[in-house]
């Protein structure tokens, strides 16, 4: 059995998987928030021993925290296996830190509240603890970066959570920036998708280029990027999620996150789409498959 733990509003991320492509999991798969557990809602008979995913690090409430590692000492002890440790998986702004230091990423990244200031222009602001992409445009200099903070202060957004970020250009020569994502399942790699936009903040594929099937189609069958993708789940000390990259120019890797409670989904809506689904899907399956015990 493997039991998936998520936050409460975020349960649709496996849930869709369970409705389709994983419906034959059902009974070996199952889907529990950390509240549910945690108060009790959800009895722990029948679900050990078994596999534990526990998702949604990066937006687990300070609160929650010390329950939820008291849960997985817990587990740990009825022979569980464990996926994704609540306090030593890095969250986003830990995680891009280390990228940084280690070389691996060209560009660093500051809290707002922190003294430190960047070393280059431009930036951007973001959320540490989502998904949802940028809170701003490229600033391009300190004063631009002050009024987009002063501006965050004046709707009352709290600050302690949100992240500068230097901007890394990954365009190529016709002015595309693709992202890349992977999902990392226990000791599995699984390629997933390209997404190729004009919008530096490559959020959804909204371009049909030229070649990017055939792009995204080797990535899927030969991931020539296992190596650093494995490497910096590694370093983020996280066993379940989905990386978000780009490719510099000579080949190499830049990493923007790592989610670890990606939706396990693949658009449909044409011929290719459904091609590259009928790769994906498997391999993917196959991965949690693997995890059950």
């Amino acid at each position: 059995m493997i039991v998936y733990l998520s936050t409460s509003n975020h349960g649709y991320t496996v849930g869709k998987y369970l409705a389709g492509p994983g419906a034959h999991l059902a009974g070996r798969l199952v889907h529990r928030t950390y509240v549910e557990v945690l108060t009790g809602g959800a009895a722990l008979s029948g679900l050990v021993p078994a596999t534990w995913i526990f998702s949604d690090i990066e937006r687990l409430l300070p609160a929650l925290v010390p329950d939820v590692l008291a849960l997985w000492r817990h587990l740990g002890t009825r022979g569980c296996r464990l996926l994704n440790h609540p306090t030593l998986a890095l969250r986003r702004y830990e995680l891009l830190r280390l990228l940084h230091h280690r070389g691996i990423n060209d560009f660093d990244v500051y809290r707002v509240t922190d003294r430190r200031r960047p070393r280059r222009y431009p930036v951007f602001l973001r959320r540490d603890n989502n998904h949802s992409g940028p809170l701003s445009i490229l600033l391009e200099d300190a004063a631009a970066l002050d009024r987009a903070v002063e501006g965050l202060r004046g709707r009352g957004w709290p600050l302690q959570s949100v992240i500068i970020v230097e901007f890394s250009d990954t365009g190529d020569e016709a002015g595309v920036y693709r992202k890349y994502g992977a999902f990392r399942v226990g000791p599995a790699i699984v390629p997933a998708h390209v997404d190729a936009s004009r919008d530096w903040s490559v959020k959804d594929d909204v371009l049909d280029m030229a070649g990017d099937r055939e792009r995204e189609f080797h990535f899927i069958e030969h991931n020539p990027w296992e190596a650093p993708i494995r490497r910096a789940f590694e370093l983020a000390r996280i066993d379940y999620g989905r990386i978000d990259f780009s490719l510099r120019g000579d080949g190499s890797i830049v990493v923007w996150e790592i989610n670890t409670n990606p939706l396990i989904a693949f658009s449909e809506e044409d011929e290719a789409s459904r091609a590259l689904a009928a790769r994906f899907m498997p391999c993917m399956t196959q991965a949690i498959e693997a995890l059950d015990r």
